[in-house]
């Protein structure tokens, strides 16, 4: 045979035997336009060949306030949720609920914030998340100055204000070591003997009115032990029906979201501030993980248990 005819008709095998392979795969020369995600990547094909498609790089991020609208902060940044892929840009599908690229880490946990600077409202970072404190709920914990308000500092781990003498601090505070701290109930009692008329209780050395329930104590007060006494307990924020304030790896257990423990090194790795496991197996303060009292009962004659301490 001829060897250019030859060579032609090799040449138009070849190219059958191509065309074949580019039909077979999706994109042969009839093909429409196609776009398709699979674990290697996204890829939009046409009748020549594919092209990998890539989205731009996520919008890092330390919390909320930080990234774009209609977006979340995630340990992988900002991402967009979803349901499908469907709602989600060219070169991303949904994993997790978050639109994110086939190749790419899961989006980890979301994170309102890092540090204070990621909320507003006075409000302080704690475990991701952006929570209010000071007033009736207690001190702001912290570890820096940055941490606290721009007129208070951090003295033991918690936010207080600077003073030189009492009058630089509010009702029912004193200024001690330079800074405002909340003056302890003056002793005017060791026992209810020494009470009468409408405060027959002796409370923590001061006579109290006696209650059966918080609502006998009045706005601002409650029923301790059986003398009103002011509230300064942190404000519960989740029943055993109702968990939704909580994290994934928490339970409610008395109002409150505590991490579940077996013991002290699974406290320690997660925040310092509760790093012991108590006897209920949550992690607690170690005041609270091991009480001196947990009931009047507990205390010596003349004193009552007053946040876990006979006073």
């Amino acid at each position: 045979m001829n060897p250019d005819v030859l060579r032609r008709a090799l040449g138009l095998a070849s190219f059958f035997t191509l065309g074949v392979a580019f039909i077979a795969s999706g994109c042969g020369p009839s093909s429409e336009n196609r776009y398709y995600c699979d674990d290697t990547g996204c890829f939009s094909c046409d009748g020549y060949g594919c092209t990998t498609v890539t989205a731009a790089a996520p919008v890092a991020c330390s919390g909320q306030a930080g990234c774009p609208s209609g977006t979340v902060c995630t340990e992988g940044g900002c991402l967009k949720n979803c349901v499908t892929s469907n709602d989600c840009e060219r070169g991303t599908i949904c994993k997790n609920s978050f639109c994110t690229a086939p190749t790419g880490t899961p989006p980890g946990d979301t994170k309102e914030c890092t540090s204070k600077a990621d909320c507003t409202g006075g409000k302080i970072c704690v475990e991701s998340t952006c929570q209010a404190c000071g007033g009736a709920s207690g001190p702001c914990p912290c570890s820096t100055n940055a941490e606290c308000a721009s007129d208070q500092v951090c003295s033991n781990g918690q936010c207080v204000n600077p003073c030189q003498n009492d009058s630089g601090c509010g009702a029912g505070s004193q200024c001690k070591s330079g800074f405002c701290q909340v003056k302890p109930p003056s002793t005017t009692c060791t026992n209810d003997n020494q009470c009468s008329g409408d405060t027959p209780k002796c409370l923590a050395g001061k006579c109290q009115k006696p209650c059966s329930d918080d609502a006998t104590c009045g706005e601002g007060n409650y029923c301790n032990q059986g003398a009103c006494a002011p509230d300064t307990r942190p404000k519960t924020i989740c029943t055993t029906q109702d968990k939704s304030a909580c994290k994934e790896t928490q339970s409610c257990v008395d109002g409150f979201c505590k991490y579940p423990c077996q013991k002290d090194n699974d406290c320690q790795i997660i925040d310092a501030r509760i790093g012991s496991c108590g006897v209920d197996k949550v992690c607690r303060a170690p005041a609270e993980a091991k009480p001196q009292c947990t009931s009047q009962q507990d205390c010596p004659s003349g004193q009552s248990c007053v946040d876990n301490s006979c006073k």
